[in-house]
């Protein structure tokens, strides 16, 4: 264990900050030679090719200082580091895409996501990125210079989908938790991205890749992860993984939260209304919630609302927004709640092959340590190459350890 402390300035520059520094440092990534131009072949997974947008290493680290609000004394001391890295490959075409796919039920829909390629030299290797972002108007196809993409421009492929409930699948609710469609979903996208290398650009997909995910997609780059063990015939082997604070156990974060009635983030009302559309329980919400959020849970809850506004709104006590009778182990209707979210939780059911890295905070009161705890003595009893880093902080606190850590381990 190792205890660290951090100031953080603003939540948002927090994480920005120290992940940046996470560019050009995945070298362990296979690369691929250069090859004879590959024959184009009818597209299978790929449905079309919605945008194409050239985008620089610069442009797009202005616009998240922008949209953060950074100060230039506070990049002053990552700069110089992201600049060399980006030498490698400076610039970009953004390909925004739509592939078919499946949402939660089973049913055939057309999602989108964004396929980043390097204009200059064979590309190093792919990095898979499942976007954190939980908010419809900010997700990848609509915010190209995203936090995920631009650590991996040093001369990688970054695939970064937009999953269910965002981009051409909008007019969808988020299936929060869901697991199994998010991997699912991601593996479609790989899919449908090698098709469009191989016709655009001649070139073969790598087969290695490196996952990564922070906050709730960190459970999400999990469940990818073990989505392609169990598909060999995908061809895809990955070679890391990084989380940082993720809810492989959905129902142990629901309970610690209403155990300690507190919260950072104003995430259960969001999680309830998902459940109770995908899964059908047909739950009366007005008994769930109360106060403002009774009479408003339609507008807020549908994921165009970020959740640190609703967190802005609501505060962090969940008794002020929550009808805790309704949480009582004898509600028959919070039963199958439970029922439902338990379903979430991913299986242990499996070794990795790869190095896996998991980072958690102790003082995380959005998802419990345990969580991460329970991977972690999985992986190490089974005999797994695993990290598990813990730290003496927060939830955000602790993804700035895991940034900073990738730097010390990967860039050399």
């Amino acid at each position: 264990m190792r205890i660290n402390n951090h100031i953080c300035q603003t939540p948002f520059a927090s994480i920005i900050l120290p992940l940046l520094l996470m560019v050009g440092v995945l070298s362990v990534v296979s690369c691929q030679s250069d090859e004879e131009r590959l024959e184009a072949q009818p597209y299978q997974v790929l449905d079309s090719i919605l945008s194409t947008t050239d985008i620089s290493f610069d442009e797009a680290l202005e616009a998240l200082f922008e949209e953060a609000s950074i100060s230039e004394e506070q990049v002053a001391p990552y700069r110089q580091t992201m600049k060399m890295a980006a030498l490698r490959a400076r610039n970009y075409k953004a390909y925004t895409i739509s592939y078919h796919t499946i949402d939660p039920n089973g049913h055939p829909v057309i999602a989108s996501g964004v396929v980043y390629y390097p204009k200059t030299g064979t590309p190093r290797g792919v990095i898979e990125a499942v976007s954190y972002i939980k908010d419809k108007n900010e997700c990848p196809s609509k915010q190209l210079a995203n936090l995920q993409m631009i650590q991996g421009m040093a001369g990688y492929i970054v695939l970064v989908p937009d999953l269910i409930g965002f981009g051409t699948t909008e007019s969808l609710p988020i299936p929060y938790f869901n697991h199994d469609n998010v991997a699912r979903v991601s593996a479609d996208f790989r899919l449908a991205a090698t098709e469009l290398v191989r016709n655009v650009y001649g070139r073969q997909m790598p087969s290695w890749t490196l996952l990564s995910g922070i906050s709730l997609a960190a459970s999400e780059a999990w469940a990818l992860a073990r989505y392609y063990h169990f598909h060999p015939e995908l061809g895809v082997h990955v070679n890391q993984i990084w989380m940082s604070g993720g809810a492989y156990d959905p129902l142990a974060v629901l309970e610690h939260q209403l155990s300690t009635q507190f919260t950072e983030y104003a995430f259960i009302p969001n999680v309830v209304c998902s459940v109770n559309y995908y899964d059908d329980l047909g739950l009366n919400l007005q008994d769930v919630f109360k106060g403002e959020l009774s009479q408003h849970y339609e507008e807020w809850c549908t994921g165009y609302m970020p959740v640190f506004d609703l967190t802005d709104i609501l505060g962090t006590d969940l008794g002020q927004y929550l009808n805790l009778d309704f949480f009582k182990e004898e509600n028959l209707d919070y039963q199958r709640l439970k029922t439902s979210i338990e379903h979430f939780t991913i299986p242990n059911d499996w070794v990795p092959s790869c190095h896996v890295h998991i980072y958690h905070g102790r003082d995380d009161t959005f998802v419990p340590v345990s969580c991460s705890e329970n991977l972690a003595n999985y992986l190490r009893s089974v005999g797994a190459n695993v990290d598990f880093v813990v730290t003496e902080t927060g939830h955000i606190d602790n993804i700035i350890e895991m940034g900073v850590d990738m730097v010390e381990k990967l860039y050399r």
